[in-house]
């Protein structure tokens, strides 16, 4: 299967808003056929009738997709927790040993209609699935090459060195490191922590995106496409 997996350092670093980016370029700028899947998804509340879950509506939205919901995002809880709590808070605790196998099973579906799939996770690589299985183990088991989305905030370069160090002990393959929601008016520390990020954790910074407003997604494609290294470490050797 050719795609890649799109995790971050935390909740709210914008996965899903880069993930899109992705997808929005490489369907509209590289004219390949791209899959999107949201495979974990929690929120308090329904977003639509057509999409349960926010993100896997822009994800939908930035490809183009046609699947069903439930392909596009297979595992979903109205409880915002990870997927265990979510599951066990929603008095389905049985849902839980299902969850991988449902997820996995959506990718392999995806991954046999279309050229490339682009995967958004949720939260951080240690969210726990079920009381054994975190989302690196799912992640292990999609066999995709691993994006991580930081920000440039205070607390990142712990954040995005100990998501490096989960993805090497689960044999992950990482293809960089997008610094996402650089403020307009950077501090000295905030423009300087892409280039300590990529010293320290000796994984390549694929690119640095400014703030925007939801949805966003095009915009950034639109920086993201004449990005040789993005595109050499995405595509290269997968296409």
């Amino acid at each position: 299967m050719r795609g890649v997996f799109v995790t971050g350092t935390d909740t709210g670093v914008g996965k899903t808003q880069v993930a899109a980016a992705i997808a929005w370029m490489l369907k509209n700028r590289k004219k390949m056929d791209v899959g999107v899947m949201k495979p974990f998804a929690t929120a308090a509340k329904l977003y639509s009738k057509k999409y349960r879950s926010e993100d896997t509506a822009l994800l939908a939205e930035a490809a183009g997709a046609q699947e069903p919901d439930a392909d596009l995002n297979p595992v979903f809880f109205r409880v915002p927790a990870s997927p265990l709590m979510a599951a066990q808070i929603a008095g389905k605790p049985q849902a839980i040993e299902k969850m991988m196998e449902d997820a996995l099973f959506s990718l392999k579906k995806l991954g046999i209609r279309h050229r490339f799939v682009v995967v958004e996770g949720i939260g951080g690589l240690m969210v726990p699935l079920t009381e054994r299985e975190f989302v690196a183990d799912f992640m292990r088991l999609a066999g995709l090459p691993v994006v991580i989305v930081t920000h440039p905030r205070l607390g990142t370069i712990n954040h995005t060195l100990l998501t490096v160090r989960v993805c090497r002990e689960f044999g992950l393959d990482i293809r960089g490191i997008i610094v996402n929601r650089m403020p307009k008016k950077a501090s000295a520390v905030e423009r300087d922590t892409p280039r300590i990020i990529e010293r320290l954790a000796g994984v390549p910074v694929l690119a640095v995106l400014p703030e925007l407003g939801r949805p966003g997604y095009a915009a950034l494609g639109r920086l993201l496409e004449n990005n040789a290294l993005l595109a050499k470490k995405l595509l290269v050797d997968q296409l």
